[in-house]
């Protein structure tokens, strides 16, 4: 049974340097408020990243033109995010193996050399690739010929996973493609010098058939030596353990594999404390995505029941069907972050980076960002998703992108929970576009939440919204406090416009009565965004106010509202991510929740 975590952000996003900040912010001293677009190559495609000992970050993937084939390259950012000039040529490198290459895993020595897997083309054959670095991007002619080497297996290989040994020995991992058109696990282990090492499987060679369509796509190493290796058998979550010399471990799984049941597509891997094995990736349902999937097993391959509900948890961002994870990271107190791409609704399918923080337990961390999920855009129409969370010595995170984008984020930090303001009365309406029975003509989704508090709320409390306060809507699940599906993003800028009454743009006005966010009408997408109005209007106590709403006809729909029922008490909870103030409000007897919406006046 997986656990259906529902994770729900309508943010208003603009980062500003503050003093109060949550786990999951971005960090504003890295690069433009927190993130980095580099212009690295007309194509580029970035599949892993690194940290290296003095902080600096080295992703890797593949570049090249629109008419010209792609070649590995890695690409290193100084610890603010700016391009390292020092790094190869304006802080690349490009590696040519064959005709065309890429790096889909990258891995850094004990001695700070950088080693890249993936594949090039050699001959028309795709072949695993390796290519080694010295730390400031140098190829390594001490390694294979002049620093790279290419390796056949099978009709086509490649290698997805890479882990360097306490030997300085390099393990890397992948699929293999069988004359048959059958594809299996295929492992390859070299010397320091790029040799393959005739001591691991045969002559430095493991191909494991799991008996469907395998494919390895990530390696973890256990302290004894023994080889845990992740990926998919026919579109379900395997795994497979090996000795030191590459043999299959009778005692993990039945003969040293492990099949599961489980559809998806595992994409990272990590060891836990105890030997436990930690798997992220994205489920399926048939042909349709079922978001973040994070999963632990045991050191013998079995599933560990006491994580999550039955070994499991599944997390959407939104409506959640595009949502996808791709990698992992376990932190010093054992908290885990799983990043990859988010698609909370907004519209035109846009996605961002999505990371999401449990407890060791598999629990969702509450703690972390206002809203449970963090999501970052990189601009409107460009989609974006996290390939690679690392986690620095200070507590930051560091999200790598597919198209070598990256953002930092605080790690740690005071903030765990807001300080909600006393109640007075509230009203929430979420109304689905599925028509009730006999409609004639359809309507818009939409959202309304009224909030009147029965303590006075001054100016302050609200942040700044023109100036950079976020401010977060989350309608949440009272019994666990995971939030249900909902999306939604506007801007927080100042309006400038010719017509105060009737802004050009989506935008924050100052007004004598408090704050005002007003969308207009956009013939195509109705309202952008999903978000036609907020209203914040301080007072004292019972003439306090807040009102948001939003919606609109727009396909995709740009509010990914909830999947109805919903699950009662249900609360919605306004707050801002500067500041410890918030505003919250609970319903648990609506006046409606069936499939076309829910209604209710707060408790």
């Amino acid at each position: 049974m997986m656990h259906r975590a529902l994770v729900t952000v309508l943010a208003l996003l603009l980062v500003v340097a503050r003093v109060w900040s949550w786990p999951g912010d971005l960090d504003t001293t890295f690069g433009d408020h927190g993130k980095v677009k580099p212009d690295v190559s007309p194509v580029g495609v970035a599949n892993a990243a690194v940290l290296q000992a003095d902080g600096r970050i080295v992703a890797a993937g593949s570049t090249g033109t629109y008419d010209q084939p792609l070649h590995i390259t890695l690409v290193r950012y100084n610890v603010d995010g700016s391009l390292d000039p020092m790094f190869g040529t304006a802080g690349q490198v490009v590696t040519t193996i064959g005709s065309a290459g890429a790096a889909l895993a990258v891995a850094r020595q004990p001695d700070g050399k950088l080693v890249a897997a993936g594949y090039g083309v050699v001959n028309g054959q795709q072949l695993i690739a390796l290519a080694r670095y010295d730390s400031v991007g140098n190829a390594d002619s001490d390694f294979g010929a002049s620093g790279t080497v290419a390796t056949a297996v099978g009709t086509s290989a490649d290698a997805r996973g890479i882990a360097v040994q306490t030997d300085d020995s390099i393990v890397v991992v992948g699929s293999t493609a069988t004359t048959s058109g059958d594809t299996d696990f295929a492992l390859a282990r070299y010397d320091t010098r790029g040799n393959l090492d005739p001591s691991f499987g045969t002559g430095g060679i493991v191909v494991t058939d799991l008996g469907g369509v395998d494919a390895a796509q990530a390696v973890a190493l256990q302290s004894d030596g023994r080889i845990v290796v992740g990926g998919s058998s026919d579109g379900r979550f395997a795994f497979a353990r090996y000795g030191v010399d590459g043999t299959l471990d009778s005692t993990f799984g039945s003969g040293g594999v492990v099949v599961t049941n489980f559809e998806g597509r595992l994409s990272a891997l990590a060891l836990a404390s105890g030997g436990k094995i930690l798997a992220a990736g994205t489920g399926f349902n048939g042909y349709t995505f079922r978001g973040f999937v994070l999963a632990r097993y045991n050191a013998d391959g079995t599933s560990d029941l006491t994580f999550g509900t039955a070994g499991s948890v599944t997390s959407h961002f939104g409506s959640g069907d595009p949502d996808a994870a791709f990698a992992l990271a376990v932190q010093s107190d054992g908290r885990i972050v799983v990043a990859g791409r988010a698609e909370p609704g907004q519209r035109n399918g846009t996605s961002y980076f999505g990371l999401l923080r449990y407890e060791a337990d598999g629990v969702l961390d509450r703690s972390f960002a206002p809203c449970v999920g963090a999501t970052t855009g990189f601009g409107v129409f460009v989609g974006a998703e996290a390939v690679a969370v690392l986690v620095q010595p200070d507590g930051k995170l560091v999200a790598v992108g597919r198209y070598f984008e990256a953002a930092r984020y605080v790690g740690t930090g005071a903030a765990t929970a807001c300080e909600p303001a006393v109640p007075g009365r509230s009203a929430l309406l979420l109304r689905s576009p599925i028509l009730p029975p006999h409609a004639v003509f359809s309507r818009p989704q939409w959202l309304r939440w009224r909030w009147t508090g029965a303590s006075a709320v001054d100016t302050t409390d609200f942040g700044d919204p023109t100036a950079g306060t976020d401010l977060i809507l989350c309608v949440m699940d009272a019994e666990s406090g995971v939030p249900f599906e909902l999306g939604a993003m506007a801007p927080a800028n100042p309006c400038v416009t010719e017509s105060p009454a009737r802004p050009s743009g989506r935008c924050w006005r100052s007004t004598a009565r408090g704050y005002s966010y007003m969308a207009p009408s956009d013939p195509i997408f109705e309202v952008p965004d999903g978000l036609a109005r907020i209203t914040l209007r301080p007072g004292p106590a019972g003439r306090a106010t807040i009102h948001v709403q939003g919606g609109g006809h727009a396909d995709p729909p740009v509010l990914a509202l909830p999947s109805f029922p919903l699950t009662t008490p249900v609360v919605v909870r306004f707050q801002r991510d500067d500041g410890p103030s918030c505003w919250e409000a609970t319903f648990s007897n609506p006046s409606r929740n069936d499939g076309t919406g829910f209604t209710a006046k707060s408790d």
